[in-house]
């Protein structure tokens, strides 16, 4: 039992060795994605933050883990009572880890090491048996692999015979050191009243405390009903270094007698000093990590955003299949700025099918149609599912990838010696250096910072190449030719990883143009389709004014474009 780890993270030490330094998502996918508001949504202490970013950022793609992970987070949202007893333990366990940490106690004396290694020792059994109350409550419950092998560890160390003694025992010793908490000192005085001799006269179980008294209490030592003590004067602070010779004296003796007292209960908890505490205390990031993502989950679903608990596929499938998917970003933001709000009817849900049919989406569209938050969403999700979380939408089955990569556009900061293409160039070139059959790739109005001929003959070879390599893949962008032009991408290149053509969704307006409120609406329903022959680029210029005709309009009111 001294040996042994049961993590509700990883279900075996290999598993967690393998990922323990992965980190597979660059600074820039991490921003384009939002990984920081993924964290916020899941922190229920701001301590955990970093440990939650990391299992973001690691992206597991071992299935197993995985399903570990999503067995054990189904019972932290179907108990919540569970849930809430174990969040209640997050400040023991983190007392223990804080006084586990503290490598050197204050002063090297043996004395003060035993009476930290008990309070150590005290901690751990406390929270070995909170833990296994709780556990134990909601047994029959209890469905997840991970749970029920904390549940067994927990039965097997409470009925030790080591883990019983050492409860035992403890106790014992906490009350023999309890009963020192203060000492009665003789001091002998000379004609002067000059102190010259002083002995110790008594230990005493209780600290003596200072209390505000009037002058004549403090004179005749006077005791108040609520008092179990008075001196005859004021507290003095005891400074061990320094002092004279009496001092110095008094504090030799003092420890001897403290020696005597204490040493024996060092022997006897020598036998204790092996307990496996990292066992207990590494559990606090774990129960977080799951009661945050709980509580956020069942948060959602009461506003009405499903969330659902996707299965995984192998990750040869290539595939992702979300039925009803909805941006986690746009939910989270919406329901940080209004908390009572109806996620379900302010946010329009998707549907997405990677696999054979195909694996390389071209997504066009109107501006301000959805298509950033669409390519964003699918991204967040993929992440969702591998740190082991539910995922936006009614049903889901997920292959995990190896790499997510992003190149959105808007985030470019051009290298004043490279130019902007260069730039995008140089980040698609590392992309396709790195990139495998079972990677994600997400572009967003990349190659857009070149002329429309350029940016096309550009993109084609971008898109043939993710094509070869067979990963999935979106690709945003206003290039109608391009998403027109995917069968014959389709018959040219060799791959399964097929291109399909998608829609941003909008319903036509044929109201006088010149009205702003006579914009195209968008549906932000993404969908397979030919391109549409448009943009909204007239409906924006419409709105705020400055279209050809409302240009004319205005300049005609001013007189200014000759007319009579």
């Amino acid at each position: 039992m001294e040996n042994r780890n049961v993590s509700l993270l990883w279900p075996s030490e290999a598993s967690k060795e393998k990922y323990m330094d992965e980190i597979r998502l660059s600074e820039r996918c991490k921003t384009d994605l939002g990984v920081d508001k993924i964290v916020q949504s899941l922190c229920i202490k701001q301590k955990y933050a970093d440990g939650i970013e990391r299992l973001l950022l690691q992206l597991c793609d071992d299935t197993d883990v995985i399903s570990y992970r999503l067995d054990i987070l189904e019972n932290f949202i179907g108990l919540p009572d569970m849930t809430g007893d174990l969040e209640d333990m997050l400040p023991f366990i983190q007392k223990l880890e804080s006084h586990n940490s503290v490598k050197h106690v204050s002063g090297e004396e043996p004395l003060r090491k035993i009476a930290w290694q008990l309070e150590i020792l005290s901690l751990y059994t406390e929270c070995v048996l909170k833990l296994h109350a709780v556990l134990v409550q909601y047994k029959s419950r209890l469905s997840a692999e991970g749970l029920l092998r904390l549940l067994q560890y927990t039965e097997e160390l409470t009925a030790s015979d080591h883990f019983q003694a050492m409860a035992a025992e403890l106790p014992e010793f906490r009350k023999k050191l309890q009963s020192m908490s203060s000492v009665t000192i003789g001091i002998n005085l000379d004609n002067e009243l000059k102190p010259t001799e002083a002995v110790f006269l008594s230990i005493e179980p209780k600290p003596f405390k200072e209390h505000k008294r009037s002058l004549v209490s403090s004179i005749l030592g006077l005791k108040s009903v609520d008092q179990s003590y008075q001196g005859i004067s004021l507290f003095h602070s005891i400074l061990q270094n320094g002092g004279s010779a009496l001092e110095s004296a008094l504090f030799k003796d003092l420890e001897s007698l403290f020696q005597a007292a204490i040493l024996p209960i060092g022997s006897a908890l020598g036998k204790y000093i092996h307990v496996n505490i990292p066992a207990i205390t590494m559990l606090e990031l774990e129960i977080g990590f799951f009661a945050g993502a709980a509580k956020f989950i069942r948060k959602l679903s009461e506003l009405e955003l499903p969330m659902c608990k996707p299965q995984a596929a192998p990750p040869s499938e290539r595939t992702c299949q979300i039925d009803n998917m909805t941006d986690y970003i746009l939910s989270y933001s919406l329901y940080r700025k209004h908390q009572e709000i109806n996620l379900g009817r302010s946010v329009v849900p998707n549907d997405i099918a990677f696999g054979p049919q195909g694996r390389v989406f071209i997504l066009t569209g109107p501006n301000q149609g959805g298509k950033t938050t669409y390519t964003r969403a699918i991204g967040v999700a993929q992440i969702l599912f591998q740190a082991g979380l539910y995922v936006p939408g009614t049903a889901a089955r997920i292959s995990p990838v190896d790499w997510i990569f992003t190149h959105f556009s808007e985030e470019e900061k051009p290298n004043v010696n490279n130019g902007r293409l260069g730039e995008e160039s140089k980040r698609l070139s590392e992309i396709f250096a790195k990139a495998t059959g079972s990677s994600l790739i997400l572009l967003n109005e990349s190659l857009s910072s070149t002329s429309p001929a350029d940016s096309l003959y550009l993109a084609r070879d971008v898109v043939k190449g993710i094509k070869v390599i067979g990963c999935r893949a979106v690709f945003a962008t206003h290039l109608l030719e391009l998403a027109a032009g995917v069968d014959s991408i389709n018959d040219e290149v060799p791959g399964d990883s097929r291109l399909v053509s998608m829609v941003a969704g909008i319903e036509g307006n044929n109201a006088d143009a010149r009205r702003a409120d006579a914009m195209t609406k968008r549906t932000y329903k993404i969908t397979p389709g030919s391109p549409m022959g448009m943009s909204l680029g007239k409906d924006i210029a419409q709105l705020y004014g400055i279209s050809f005709e409302q240009i004319m309009d205005t300049l005609h009111k001013r007189s200014l474009t000759g007319d009579e």
